[in-house]
């Protein structure tokens, strides 16, 4: 009688694993052909930010784009980024514009990013002038007046202002502000996922800590390459925060799909 009951415990695992790996085929495979219909005829918009004009149309023109250079002042990007911004390079991609269009991680897997159909023309802007973004100090009296209003803020009006991930909602997420915040809300999301994961499977035959541990591994290593990116610009004004949002948004949403669907398959 024993062995029976152990031989149908080890059936119904066999048969749960089964149906989760099959699923997670499905979905992926789904991907690809969804990835292969949004895309089809679109090419990946070249990143062009801080490039000269000639590089930016000699890239766009390998993937069969069109730049349009029109003048435009992104003097504080380069102070953000502590760089000297030279005459004629450009600004990063705006996306209001009708051409250019973000697909996130849930609609094209790796493949996310800005494209356009092959043969659009896209509007780049540019410097006309050289700015040296190194330099932090004050340019007038009125921006002076300003910085030391801005030290004259207290401790409680400053922690009141910071950004905290309290939720991985559509709302918090467009509440960053910063590279730092964008940092934090990155590891929300992560840990959020990690917390639905583990209640839903610890009870179950499929939960194990090794396992466990180790897939936590991959998602710490894949936080740490967003912060050798992103961390040097510590509270820093995010530049092209749009993308940034998108992309932490479609991230928490495949997280969400791999946990309903587990979810599902454990009813």
């Amino acid at each position: 009688m024993k062995k029976g009951v152990i031989f149908l415990s080890l059936l119904t695992s066999l048969l749960l694993l089964s149906a989760c790996g099959q699923s997670k085929k499905s979905q992926h495979d789904e991907l690809i052909k969804n990835t292969e219909t949004v895309l089809k005829g679109k090419v990946k918009i070249p990143e062009t930010y801080f490039k000269t004009k000639e590089q930016v149309t000699a890239e766009f023109d390998s993937v069969g784009l069109k730049p349009k250079f029109v003048i435009a002042n992104f003097d504080d990007a380069a102070q953000y980024n502590k760089r000297f911004l030279r005459k004629d390079e450009c600004n990063q991609i705006s996306s209001d514009q009708g051409a250019v269009n973000y697909y996130d991680t849930k609609s094209v897997g790796d493949k996310h990013g800005f494209y356009a159909d092959k043969g659009a023309t896209i509007i780049v802007g540019y410097s006309d002038h050289d700015f040296d973004g190194t330099q932090t100090e004050a340019h007038s009296t009125e921006e002076s007046s300003s910085i030391k209003n801005e030290e004259g803020v207290t401790s409680q009006e400053s922690q009141a202002q910071a950004f905290e991930a309290t939720d991985v909602s559509d709302q918090t997420i467009n509440s960053i502000k910063t590279y730092q915040d964008y940092l934090s809300m990155y590891q929300a999301i992560i840990n959020n996922y990690f917390a639905d994961y583990e209640n839903m499977i610890k009870d179950t035959i499929l939960y194990n800590q090794t396992s466990f541990e180790e897939q936590k591994k991959q998602y710490d290593a894949s936080f740490e390459e967003q912060k050798k990116q992103y961390e040097k610009y510590g509270n820093k004004r995010l530049i092209g925060k749009d993308s940034l949002v998108d992309f932490l948004i479609g991230y928490r949403d495949s997280l969400k799909e791999i946990t309903d669907n587990l979810a599902k398959s454990l009813q």
